[in-house]
């Protein structure tokens, strides 16, 4: 695997993502390649219109989700020094 240039996370994805053409055989076609390409491509957009959110669960329930200020709060500032 070293010597073709190949890391274990490479296998993972391979693995995870390829098209099994054998009972021991995966091939990662272009069309798979492709999917999981428009997949993340998707997931980034996603995270970049999360970006700032905030979740607050309770119990393991979700209590709510909104865009919070970017910028922490003098106060909070304060707080967190304080917890340290």
């Amino acid at each position: 695997m070293r010597q073709r240039g190949f890391r274990k996370a490479d296998v993972d994805l391979v693995l995870r993502v390829a098209t099994r053409v054998a009972d021991d055989a995966f091939f990662l076609t272009d069309k798979d390649a492709a999917r999981e390409i428009e997949r993340r491509r998707r997931e980034i957009q996603q995270l970049e219109r999360l970006r700032g959110s905030k979740l607050i669960v309770e119990g393991g329930v979700l209590i709510t989700l909104y865009h919070a200020d970017p910028k922490p709060t003098r106060s909070s500032s304060r707080m967190r020094r304080r917890q340290s």
